[in-house]
């Protein structure tokens, strides 16, 4: 008696749809990868009041650092000769930058050998302090010649850069008490497509350079060491499996085309084998 139902054995068939099913498995594999949970900034907060640290690492002057340095007494006259323009013995390293809002701001560029040019004090080591300790070092060196004087110390080229494997962006930092969620409000935020709980922050004071990771998934990156951002830190985000299927759409869209190709041609063999 012949079987009513015969098994048909067909390698190429077999072939044909392992190579269909292949691709399918692959999209869906990396299109699992980027779970929802992972979309979710500071998992674990709740409804409550937290100790919020105000204490932000003071910036230390480097080389390359443009600094805005304005001095004040009870003598217009004399406190005018040492915030000139360009005068008063400021030498080569009084530069004009350009600031975030297109203007030309003047500024003491402190040069490879960490010094400046100041009027009447000449030559100055400013390397390695912070702003407070050279407000109060010219405080004092400038008694001789202003009574009381008052000196404002600030840094005019305060930058952070922004890289992603799409773009890059350096950003003027006007205000210095900024953290890390203002800059990323300023930049655009995180797109849905790249990690967020895998944020590098490179940051470099002199010669020596850290590399710090920052996962924005958890509450604790509101306690993170790199929560308020310093002069010259790089946050790089990297991307997800997802963002490398984004970018390469012709292919994906080349495999789609095949694999419905081949998925007609296994219905048409298994139509003719019937």
């Amino acid at each position: 008696m012949l079987n009513p139902n015969p098994k048909i054995t067909n390698p190429k068939m077999s072939r044909s749809l392992m190579w269909t099913l292949l691709p399918l498995g692959l999209l869906l594999s990396l299109s699992g990868c980027y779970r929802y949970k992972n979309q979710i900034l500071f998992q674990g907060l709740k409804d409550t009041t937290y100790a919020a640290s105000m204490q932000q690492p003071k910036p230390i002057i480097q080389r390359g650092d443009q600094l805005s340095i304005m001095v004040y007494g009870l003598d217009d006259k004399t406190t005018a000769y040492f915030n000139a323009p360009m005068g008063g013995g400021q030498g080569g390293n009084m530069q004009m930058m350009q600031g975030g809002q297109g203007g030309g701001i003047l500024g003491y560029l402190v040069n490879e050998e960490g010094t400046i040019e100041f009027p009447k004090l000449g030559t100055m080591q400013v390397l390695g302090y912070t702003h407070e300790q050279l407000r109060d070092t010219l405080q004092a060196r400038l008694t001789p010649w202003i009574k009381d004087p008052i000196v404002n110390v600030r840094m005019l080229n305060f930058r952070v850069t922004f890289m992603t494997t799409t773009h890059a962006q350096t950003v003027f930092i006007m205000n210095q008490k900024t953290n890390i969620l203002q800059f990323l409000g300023m930049v655009g935020g995180i797109q849905w497509t790249d990690r967020k709980d895998n944020v590098l922050i490179i940051r470099q004071i002199d010669s020596v350079r850290q590399v710090i990771h920052v996962d924005f998934t958890k509450k604790d990156v509101l306690n993170s060491p790199v929560y308020y951002l310093q002069p010259n830190d790089i946050v790089y985000v990297e991307p997800n499996k997802l963002k490398f299927v984004e970018s390469n759409v012709a292919v994906i869209s080349l495999v789609t085309s095949i694999t419905s190709t081949l998925s007609i041609l296994v219905l048409f063999i298994n139509s003719l084998s019937k």
